[in-house]
């Protein structure tokens, strides 16, 4: 009988580049299930899903989301117990076949929000989401005496 050393931790992955790669795309060795949950495949070959940037200024939040190629008809923003959730449909057609792809993403937004006056606008692929500060959270000089 021939004994064979074997190592469990070693699945066929000899470098650390290979397993980055497996991360990256654990279905790679299936090409439909690859297809299905590869987030790239849906916006064109740009990695992730709906790339997020929140900053504020003294009167306003801002959110803003990468959202390339998608109309304004596809995109649909809610808020809910404040957490804001903007949702993304990608409807392609390749010949006969259409395919369909949803991302959302969400975030908490303070309760200091003036809920009532949340703006958003789409522009060169660019969702910024305007959210009010209310007055008493906007920041106040005092006077030195």
């Amino acid at each position: 009988m021939k004994l064979i050393r074997s190592n469990p931790f070693n699945c066929g992955l000899s470098r650390v580049a290979d397993f980055d790669d497996w991360f990256r795309s654990p279905f790679a060795a299936f090409p439909a299930l690859a297809r299905a949950f590869d987030p790239r495949e849906a916006f064109g070959g740009n990695v992730g899903s709906l790339a997020t940037d929140v900053h504020e200024d003294k009167d306003n939040y801002f959110a803003r989301f990468e959202v390339p190629g998608v109309k304004k008809e596809d995109v649909k923003v809610e808020l809910n117990d404040r957490v804001l959730t903007v949702t993304v449909e990608k409807k392609e057609k390749q010949g006969e076949a259409e395919s369909s792809y949803t991302f959302t993403r969400s975030i908490s937004v303070p309760e200091s929000v003036k809920s009532d006056a949340i703006g958003a606008k789409l522009e060169d692929g660019v969702l910024v989401v305007t959210l009010p500060k209310t007055e008493e959270r906007k920041p106040k000089s005092i006077e030195v005496l």
